[in-house]
C-alpha cells in the first residue's frame, strides 16, 4: 500500500488553490483538488516518475500535473510526502521550501 502524506505547506497550498479557484466556480475548485489527489496516488505508486530537482531540496522530485499546478515531493519508502503545490507559471526558487 502506498501513502500520500502532506505537509502543513502542502495543506495551506491546496486550500489556497481551493479559495482561488472557488471564486470563480466551486465545482471546479473541488475538481482541481480532485485531480491532484488522484495524480499524488499514482505519484506515490511509482515515485521516481516526477523529474528530479535536487537544486531546491535534496531528494525533490517534481510532477506537473494536468491541472494548472506543479507537485513537488518526497519519495518515502511507502509513498510520498507532498511538500508544495505550486502554480506551474511560478519561477520556483529554493526558498519555497524553506521550513
Amino acid at each position: 500500500m502506498s501513502n500520500v502524506l502532506l505537509s502543513h505547506l502542502a495543506e495551506i497550498d491546496l486550500e489556497e488553490i481551493w479559495i482561488f479557484v472557488a471564486t470563480a466556480d466551486s465545482i471546479s475548485a473541488d475538481s482541481v483538488l480532485d485531480e491532484i489527489a488522484q495524480e499524488s496516488e499514482i505519484l506515490a505508486l511509482q515515485p521516481l516518475m516526477g523529474r528530479s530537482r535536487p537544486d531546491l531540496l535534496p531528494k525533490l522530485r517534481w510532477w506537473p500535473s494536468s491541472t494548472s499546478y506543479a507537485i513537488y515531493y518526497l519519495p518515502e519508502p511507502h509513498g510520498i510526502t507532498v511538500v508544495r503545490v505550486l502554480h506551474q507559471s511560478m519561477f520556483i526558487d529554493s526558498k519555497y521550501f524553506d521550513v
